[in-house]
């Protein structure tokens, strides 16, 4: 017998709940969540593909910083070192998926 799926439709707030449900809720705040599912809803829709709702997943591939110099820094860049004129956000852009959101905050993709 093949094996069988049942999908829901994930809104943002099950989204967000879903983090809480798994002990992961304090990994990203609540402005980052919210951001994070418009873009994965948008991945969505521009791929034509449908994403798994796996928050233990997003953990591991996402983090979130509270400014582009500090996720920049914590991935190596050197402004005037390395950084070839290159702003620290500029820089996370050329190299992984950066999520902006509310006053300075990214998301990025670890890498």
């Amino acid at each position: 017998m093949p094996i069988q799926i049942m999908k829901i439709i994930v809104t943002q707030y099950s989204f967000v709940d879903s983090f809480r449900a798994c002990g992961r809720d304090s990994h990203f705040t609540h402005a980052a969540l919210y951001a994070l599912f418009d873009y994965l809803e948008r991945l969505e829709e521009d791929t034509d593909t449908e994403l798994e709702l796996d928050p233990v997943a997003l953990c591991c591939d996402w983090s979130e910083y509270s400014n582009p110099a500090a996720a920049a820094a914590d991935f190596g860049y050197r402004d005037g070192v390395d950084s070839k004129d290159e702003s620290p956000l500029e820089w996370l852009q050329n190299r992984t998926d950066v999520i902006q959101f509310w006053e300075n905050g990214v998301i990025i993709r670890n890498f």
